[in-house]
């Protein structure tokens, strides 16, 4: 039978009691009882209080962490410890974890009755660290510690330099936000509709609440509780402004009046988390947009010139991408009677180009962020939220996307319906790459007359088309799929196909 009793100082988690309790028993029931690499039992918390530091450090440089058990004898007896010395060594190794580690590492416990009344066993999970190698705080690397043949002792150099290649730099939504603030910011989090969308069970149990936080990276253990993680802040969170530093996080949504910036008719800002803001958004978004009339099987309906698909997923995209280190600006999303302009901080990855959104396997800056937003089902899969957006485009009869990289910012613009006499020459030419890119993805051909249809031109303008598809050549956009062949069956695949 176990129990387990809680103390300020660290939170409880069932994920690893059961590989604690199972290493025990494995290095109990040996025939000479004795110590494992990742399991060190002890009779009861040494004075020495730099030994026990080292090992806090080894088992921080195992990838998966280790365990220390109080209250079993150097021959391998269950003897316990007195419940009322627990608190006192949580609390040692807990400070020893936090101020005498770099980096800092989260314990946590478990506490196991013993047959013996008044005696339990108490077991404290060190994690494995991201960073490695740990060491002792304000010393060299040299005083790094491993776990070998049961025993705690220094690293080597080339166990140094293994560890290092294992380290994992904490990204931006990991990083946990430790202020005086982080109990109310913890507080603000408001997770339910996360749990509606993901179907996970939850009816608001403090416990259930804290360990849903943890398990969605919404929150870390640390040595003193649960800190907010930026990852819970951006999604779940009910108000940006409340974290200073974090205003900006938001979206500003601006409706002008004509072609130009000088007259706003609305602007609003969404300070609430992206769970909870951005169906709203695009809500909001589509009510603003001009109309057109359709009619289907006789019945007429007003539907947005421009396709949510699309909208929904530049949105999500900037959202995504944008660099969170910047704290000046927001996310834009400026419409005109011209065009609609989304615009985030941060321009794209050194690796990534404008020419190859389509069909190319993004690099997301914020990699947790946008591995939750497609599974909250906010964006498409990786890699196929622009496809999709061009592709509506396409189905609309729209001007293509434009992309533009500024080293300060990253924008799309979605252009109004226009006829090709009045687009420009750039918008044609983008126009008709990214069709020969979408129809390249999908396998089919683009031929002279699949590009007038996505140009919605007529037969006898198929030499308007003609010269569009030499100038798309000449600028080193498209080339010919087939060369050779007779000029009723050449078909054309983008630059780098």
């Amino acid at each position: 039978m176990s129990a387990s009793l809680k103390y300020p100082i660290v939170m409880e988690s069932n994920s690893w009691i059961a590989r604690a309790q199972d290493l025990l028993r494995r290095s109990l029931d040996l025939s000479v009882p004795h110590e494992l690499n990742e399991l060190d039992w002890k009779r009861e918390l040494s004075s020495n209080k730099e030994r026990f530091t080292e090992h806090l450090s080894a088992f921080a440089n195992l990838d998966q962490g280790g365990f220390l058990v109080f209250g079993v004898t150097h021959d391998g007896k269950k003897a316990g410890i007195d419940s009322s010395a627990v608190k006192n060594i949580i609390e040692k190794i807990g400070n020893a974890a936090r101020d005498g580690l770099e980096p800092s590492c989260a314990i946590d416990h478990f506490i196991e009755k013993t047959e013996t009344p008044g005696k339990v066993l108490l077991y404290i999970h060190i994690p494995g660290s991201t960073q490695k190698p740990v060491r002792l705080r304000g010393k060299s690397l040299e005083f790094s510690f491993i776990r070998s043949a049961g025993q705690t002792r220094k690293m080597n150099e080339s166990e140094i330099r293994a560890a290092l290649l294992r380290s994992r730099t904490l990204r931006f939504e990991e990083l946990t936000i430790n202020s005086a603030e982080s109990a109310a910011i913890l507080e603000d989090f408001e997770i339910s509709a996360v749990c509606q969308r993901l179907k996970i069970p939850f009816s608001g149990e403090p416990e259930r609440r804290g360990e849903i936080m943890v398990n969605r990276k919404f929150a870390a253990k640390t040595a003193t509780g649960l800190a907010p993680t930026y990852l819970g802040v951006l999604v779940t969170g009910k108000d940006f402004r409340k974290l200073p530093g974090a205003e900006h996080y938001g979206i500003r949504l601006t409706r002008y009046r004509g072609n130009s910036k000088l007259e706003a008719e609305r602007d609003e800002f969404y300070f609430k988390g992206f769970v909870h803001s951005l169906d709203q958004l695009i809500d909001d978004i589509m009510g603003l947009l001009p109309k057109s009339e359709v009619i289907e099987k006789a019945t007429r309906r007003q539907v947005p010139v421009y396709p949510e698909i699309a909208l929904r997923e530049l949105i999500a995209n900037a959202v995504i991408h944008r660099d969170y280190s910047r704290t000046d600006s927001y996310v834009q999303v400026e419409i005109f009677d011209d065009r609609i302009e989304i615009t985030n901080p941060g321009s794209l990855l050194p690796d990534m180009a404008v020419d190859r959104l389509i069909d190319q396997q993004p690099r997301a800056r914020n990699e947790i962020l946008a591995a939750l937003m497609r599974e909250l089902g906010f964006c498409e899969e990786r890699g196929s939220g622009i496809d999709k957006a061009a592709s509506s485009l396409e189905l609309y009869g729209l001007p293509a996307v434009h992309f533009i990289n500024n080293p300060d910012y990253f924008r799309a613009i979605l252009y109004a319906p226009k006829p090709y006499k009045a687009m420009d020459n750039e918008e044609r030419l983008r126009t008709a790459y990214q069709h020969v890119c979408l129809h390249y993805v999908a396998g089919q051909k683009v031929t002279n007359a699949s590009l007038r249809a996505r140009l919605k031109l007529s037969g006898n303008q198929s030499q308007l088309v003609s010269a569009l598809i030499r100038k798309a050549i000449d600028a080193n956009l498209i080339k010919i799929a087939n060369p050779g062949a007779s000029p009723r069956y050449i078909h054309y695949v983008p630059y780098w196909a």
